[in-house]
C-alpha cells in the first residue's frame, strides 16, 4: 500500500468518527441548560399538601408553592398572588424567624363568588424564593346537608406569578396552579327541629338546639348559643309571643324580646350541649301572608373571630339554622 493510500484510509476513518459523533450519539456531547433569561419567561407554579383534610375551625393546615424559572433579579419586582375560597380565616408564610401572617384581602365586595388573596414576595433577603411554605385557618362554616349529613365540599388554592405595584386580579387565570383541598365541615355541627307545631292560644311545646364537637382532636373554647325570634309574616309582631330559655332548669322568661344567648362555653372532642326553648303562640290565627307559620326561632354558635393561639383556632360565627313555627288548631 501506497504512503497515499494509508494517508487516505486514515482520513476516511476520522471522517467516519466524526461523523458518527456528530449523529447524536449518547455521549456527543452535554446538554446544555437553558439560559436565565429564557427560563425567566416562561416561570413555573407547582402547589403541593400531604393529602390532609382542610378542618373548619380546626388545626392550620400546610401546603406549599414551588416556582421555577424566575431570576433573583426579577424576583426582586415579582410576588406570588394566593388566591383561597372564602373559608380563609387566617394564612400564613414560614420565614426565617417563624409564621407571620400574610394579609388577605377581598377580591371583589360586589361578587359573592369573589376570593380572598394575599400577596407574598418572591424575594427574600436578596434571593429568589424558589420554595413558600404556607398555611391555612380554615372559619367555621354551614354546608348544605343530605340525608342528615354534610355534603362533600372542597376549598380550591390558587396560586400564579404578578408584577410587583399591580393589585391582584379579582380571579386567577385560567393558567394558574390550582390546589384542591377536601373539607370537613362537620368539626362543630348544629341542628335544630325543622319544623313545630303549636295550637294559638294553646300550651307551649319544646324547641331546642344542639352543637356538638363532632370533628377533631381539640377542645373548642369561647363558644355561645345565640337563639333569635321572628314573625312568621313580614311585618308582624312577636310582642305576644311567649318564649323562654331553659338555663340548667331554671326558665327565663323571654317575652317580648326577640333575641337571647347563653353563657360561654367550651366543648370537649365529641361533647356535646343542648339548650331548651319554649315558645307559645297568641290567639288567634296567623296572618294570611305568613302561610301558616305563626314565629320562626333560630339559632347559631358563635366563637371569636381570629384565635387566640395560632395552633388552637377556635373559629368564627356558623350561619343560622331556622325553625317554622306552624299554626296548628289540633296540636293542642
Amino acid at each position: 500500500m501506497s504512503r497515499m493510500s494509508c494517508f487516505g484510509a486514515v482520513f476516511v476513518l476520522l471522517a467516519a468518527v466524526t461523523g458518527v459523533a456528530g449523529c447524536g450519539g449518547p455521549k456527543a456531547s452535554p446538554t446544555r441548560e437553558p439560559s436565565a433569561n429564557r427560563a425567566a419567561s416562561h416561570p413555573v407554579v407547582h402547589l403541593g399538601a400531604d393529602g390532609r383534610t382542610l378542618i373548619p375551625g380546626g388545626p392550620p393546615l400546610p401546603f406549599h408553592v414551588s416556582v421555577g424559572g424566575v431570576t433573583p433579579a426579577q424576583a426582586g419586582h415579582r410576588y406570588l398572588a394566593v388566591y383561597v375560597g372564602t373559608v380563609a380565616d387566617r394564612l400564613q408564610v414560614r420565614e426565617d424567624k417563624g409564621w407571620r401572617d400574610a394579609r388577605l384581602s377581598w377580591t371583589n365586595e360586589q361578587d359573592d363568588n369573589g376570593e380572598f388573596v394575599a400577596q407574598v414576595p418572591l424575594s427574600q433577603g436578596g434571593k429568589e424564593r424558589t420554595r413558600i411554605d404556607l398555611r391555612l385557618f380554615a372559619a367555621d362554616q354551614q354546608n348544605e346537608y343530605e340525608n342528615n349529613l354534610p355534603r362533600a365540599s372542597y376549598d380550591l388554592v390558587s396560586a400564579e406569578i404578578a408584577q410587583d405595584g399591580r393589585d391582584p386580579a379579582i380571579h386567577p387565570t385560567s393558567a394558574a396552579a390550582r390546589l384542591r383541598l377536601p373539607v370537613d365541615a362537620t368539626h362543630l355541627t348544629v341542628t335544630v327541629p325543622d319544623i313545630l307545631k303549636a295550637a294559638p292560644g294553646g300550651p307551649a311545646v319544646e324547641w331546642s338546639v344542639r352543637v356538638r364537637n363532632s370533628a377533631g382532636e381539640r377542645t373548642r373554647s369561647g363558644l355561645r348559643i345565640e337563639v333569635a325570634l321572628a314573625a312568621g309574616a313580614l311585618d308582624a309582631s312577636v310582642q305576644h309571643v311567649r318564649w323562654s330559655i331553659d338555663h340548667g332548669g331554671r326558665w327565663e322568661d323571654l317575652t317580648g324580646r326577640t333575641y337571647t344567648g347563653t353563657d360561654v362555653f367550651a366543648l370537649k372532642p365529641g361533647a356535646s350541649r343542648t339548650v331548651r326553648v319554649r315558645i307559645a303562640l297568641p290567639v288567634g290565627p296567623a296572618p294570611p301572608s305568613s302561610d301558616g307559620v305563626g314565629a320562626v326561632l333560630s339559632a347559631s354558635v358563635a366563637a371569636p373571630w381570629w384565635p387566640s393561639d395560632p395552633d388552637q383556632p377556635s373559629g368564627v360565627t356558623i350561619d343560622p339554622l331556622s325553625t317554622n313555627i306552624l299554626t296548628d288548631p289540633t296540636a293542642g
